[in-house]
């Protein structure tokens, strides 16, 4: 009987002890690409594309530049770097995946944005970059951080139009965000690449799929780490539920071939979502956050289509 107890005292510690170090894995800053990528070998599955990569990262890089620093809600310094357009039409706020840049995920993009005729702002997320932050929330806090970057905008630059433009986690976040909107922050449309529904459902995928761990035996108590240490509950925000809450125009683009964030994702928001304007664009052949990379006229065409329906209303 006290053997009994002592292996059952050592299976509970070993469960605890497990789940707290996916809690931290997935939850604390690293300086490093995500695992999950490295698993993916996204390197290897860049290597085609890397004139359109370094064509981007090049044009950015030549742009003057402002950087830019506000407070979030929780008094963390949060970076930004602004491009600015002369008599923009707009500004596009753009938003990166997890564990990542703007760099990394943003700059191949840019310069079409600004030959449109928009400002851009890259944002770096908490616990990302130069933003400070000890834990990132896989889109429920950072969401909030977006408001408070509209706020910055909103102020700047009153009755600019602003366009929210999000990939992977970042595609999430900004979705998350569009429930915290109200009539007077400007927001025309948001821009989805490669966005999960639920921060729960993706961990779990992710667990099971890349790592070939149960998840069903430790996501949970993942997740009551995350509200005991970090003060976040992944099943607090769902994407599907937040866009629901306001009629906005929204494109979905999708690799069809994404293994990170499955494509059913966006098929499932697009099918839900009871807007008036909304647009789902799948990429044949592109892996997780690679739609652009794959087929740039046919990504950049989709968001010009969507954005000439908002200026036809």
């Amino acid at each position: 009987m006290k053997l009994a107890l002592i292996i059952i005292i050592l299976l509970i510690t070993l469960y605890l002890l497990t789940s707290y170090i996916i809690f931290i894995f997935i939850s604390r800053k690293f300086n490093n690409y995500p695992l999950a990528s490295k698993l993916a070998n996204i390197n290897e599955l860049l290597k085609p594309y890397k004139k359109e990569i370094d064509k981007g990262t090049k044009w950015v890089n030549n742009k003057d530049k402002e950087d830019i620093y506000i407070k979030s809600f929780d008094n963390l310094k949060l970076h930004g770097l602004l491009i600015k357009k002369s008599n923009p039409k707009g500004i596009f706020l753009e938003v990166h995946g997890y564990r990542s840049t703007p760099n990394r995920d943003l700059y191949p993009s840019c310069y079409n944005y600004y030959n449109m005729g928009y400002s851009i702002l890259l944002i770096d997320q908490r616990c990302s970059g130069n933003s400070e932050g000890k834990y990132l929330t896989f889109g429920i806090n950072e969401s909030k951080d977006i408001i408070s970057w509209i706020e910055y905008i909103n102020k700047k630059y009153p009755n600019i139009p602003i366009i929210l433009a999000g990939i992977s986690m970042g595609a999430s976040t900004v979705c998350f965000s569009v429930e915290l909107l109200n009539s007077n922050m400007n927001v025309k449309a948001v821009l989805v690449d490669s966005g999960f529904i639920s921060a729960y459902n993706e961990i779990k995928y992710c667990l099971k799929h890349y790592f070939k761990i149960p998840a069903f035996l430790f996501i949970d108590m993942i997740n009551i780490w995350c509200k005991l240490i970090a003060k976040y509950d992944l099943k607090k925000k769902n994407v599907i539920d937040s866009l629901n809450t306001k009629s906005i125009p929204l494109l979905l683009v999708h690799g069809e071939d994404d293994d990170f964030v499955p494509t059913n994702n966006s098929i499932d928001i697009y099918n839900s979502y009871k807007g008036d304007i909304k647009e789902l664009v799948l990429f044949p052949n592109a892996q997780h956050g690679m739609s652009y990379l794959v087929d740039s006229k046919k990504y950049v065409n989709s968001i010009k289509d969507i954005l000439k329906r908002i200026d036809n209303l």
